[in-house]
C-alpha cells in the first residue's frame, strides 16, 4: 500500500472514531428532560444563574433545582468555585442541547490539543509503535485517547476533566522549557478542582519551586477576585461552608467513597466500619502524605518526565474525591513514561506492574463492571502500580546518572 494511501486511511479512521464519540453523545440525548442525567446541566444552569444576576445564590439548592428542572432532571448540583461558572457563560446564549453539542466538540478539540502537545514533547507515538508493532501516526494516538474509558465518559456526560488534562499538559510543557512562573500560572487555572491541584502544589513547595509557587499564587488571587465578582465577598465563606460543613448539602450531593479510586476510597473498602471517623481520617491523611512525600523526595529536574508523572499519580492518590472521569488525567503520565521507556528501548521489557496496570486501565468494560458493583475504588490498584513504577524508574535513572558521573 502506498504511504499516502495508508496515511489517508489512518486519518479517515481517526475522523470516524472522533465523529462516532460525538455522534453517540448527541444521538443519545433524551427526548424527555426528566431522562437527562448529564453533568453538563449543572454547569449550564450555574452559568445561567450568573448571567441573570443570581451569582449570590449560586449555592442555594432550591434556586439551582429551579434552573436545572427547566432543561434536565435534577440529579447533581454545582459545587465548584464561582469563577468556573464564567467558563460556561458563553454557552448560555444558545439552547441547552446546542450548548451540550458545543461543549462536547470543545472537549474533543481539547483532547486533540493534548495529543498534539504530547506527540511533540514526548515519544509516545514511538511507544505505540513498539506496543502495536505497526507504524503509529497521530491518528492512531488520538483514537487511543478517545477510547480511553474515563475520557469517553467525560465527553458523554459533559464533564470538564479533559480541560484539567489540558492544564496539566501545558504545565508540563512549560516546566520542560524551564518557564516555572508561567507553569505555576497555568496550573492555578485548575483550581476549579482544587483537590486535584493543591497536592501537586505541595510537592512543588517541598521541592522549593518558588517561581512556580509565585505564579500559582498570582493567578489564584485573580481567580479569587473573579469569584467575589460573581458571588460577592460572602462567597469566601459560603463556598467552604457548603463544601465542608453543611450536612444537608453533603447528604444531597454526597459521593460514595467506594467509587473513589484513591487512598481514601480503597481504605474505605478495606476498613469501613472497623474504626471511627477520626481514626479513618488519620489513616487517610498519613498514607496520602506519604505518597506526596515519596513523589517530592524522588523528584529530579534532570528526570522531569518521570518526576512530573509520579507527582500527578501521587496527587490522584491523595485527592479527597476522585471520579471515574477524573482518571482522564492518567493519559499524561502514561504517555510520558511510555515515551521515556520507548526511547530507551525498554518498553517491551518494562516492569510487570507497569504492563499489568496499562492492561487493566485500557479495558473499557472493566471500568463499567467495577462501577456497577460499587467497587470502583479497586481501580486504585493499577494507579498504585504506575506510581511504584515511576518511583523505581526515577531512582534507577538517578543511580545510572551517578554511576556515569563517578566513572568520568
Amino acid at each position: 500500500m502506498e504511504p499516502g494511501t495508508e496515511r489517508a486511511i489512518r486519518f479517515a479512521a481517526a475522523v470516524a472514531v472522533s465523529s462516532l464519540v460525538v455522534g453517540v453523545a448527541l444521538f443519545s440525548f433524551p427526548d424527555q428532560k426528566s431522562d437527562d442525567t448529564r453533568d453538563f446541566s449543572e454547569f449550564y444552569c450555574a452559568a445561567q444563574m450568573v448571567r441573570q444576576g443570581l451569582g449570590r445564590n449560586l449555592y442555594d439548592l432550591g434556586v439551582q433545582a429551579k434552573f436545572q428542572s427547566k432543561v434536565a432532571s435534577v440529579h447533581a448540583f454545582y459545587l465548584r468555585p464561582p469563577f468556573e461558572a464564567l467558563l460556561f457563560l458563553p454557552f448560555t446564549y444558545v439552547s441547552y442541547r446546542a450548548a451540550y453539542t458545543l461543549w462536547t466538540m470543545a472537549g474533543v478539540g481539547m483532547l486533540i490539543g493534548v495529543a498534539l502537545l504530547l506527540d511533540s514533547h514526548t515519544k509516545v507515538r514511538l511507544a505505540v509503535s513498539q506496543y502495536a508493532r505497526v507504524h503509529a501516526d497521530f491518528g492512531l494516538l488520538l483514537v487511543i485517547f478517545l477510547t480511553f474509558a474515563p475520557a469517553t465518559t467525560c465527553l458523554l456526560i459533559g464533564q470538564d476533566s479533559i480541560f484539567m488534562l489540558l492544564i496539566y499538559t501545558l504545565t508540563f510543557v512549560l516546566l520542560k522549557r524551564a518557564a516555572e512562573f508561567q507553569a505555576g500560572c497555568v496550573l492555578a487555572l485548575g483550581l476549579f478542582k482544587f483537590h486535584l491541584i493543591v497536592p501537586f502544589v505541595l510537592i512543588l513547595l517541598m521541592r522549593r519551586k518558588w517561581p512556580a509557587a509565585w505564579g500559582f499564587a498570582a493567578v489564584g488571587i485573580l481567580l479569587m477576585l473573579a469569584s467575589i465578582g460573581v458571588s460577592g465577598i460572602q462567597a469566601l465563606a459560603e463556598y467552604p461552608r457548603v463544601l465542608l460543613f453543611d450536612r444537608t448539602y453533603q447528604e444531597i450531593t454526597g459521593f460514595a467513597s467506594e467509587y473513589s479510586p484513591n487512598i481514601r476510597g480503597v481504605l474505605y473498602l478495606l476498613i469501613h466500619g472497623r474504626f471511627g471517623s477520626l481514626v479513618f481520617g488519620m489513616l487517610v491523611a498519613v498514607f496520602s502524605g506519604l505518597a506526596l512525600w515519596l513523589a517530592a523526595r524522588t523528584w529530579r529536574d534532570e528526570q522531569l518526565g518521570l518526576s512530573f508523572s509520579a507527582a500527578i499519580l501521587a496527587t490522584l492518590l491523595a485527592s479527597y474525591h476522585l471520579y471515574n472521569y477524573d482518571l482522564t488525567l492518567l493519559l499524561l503520565p502514561i504517555s510520558i513514561v511510555c515515551g521515556e521507556l520507548a526511547g530507551r528501548e525498554k518498553l517491551l521489557s518494562s516492569p510487570t506492574a507497569f504492563s499489568a496496570a496499562l492492561v487493566i486501565l485500557f479495558i473499557p468494560p472493566l471500568h463499567r463492571l467495577l462501577l456497577l458493583h460499587g467497587i470502583y475504588a479497586l481501580m486504585v490498584i493499577p494507579i498504585l502500580g504506575l506510581f511504584w513504577t515511576m518511583l523505581r524508574l526515577t531512582r534507577s535513572a538517578i543511580r545510572d546518572g551517578d554511576a556515569v558521573e563517578h566513572a568520568v
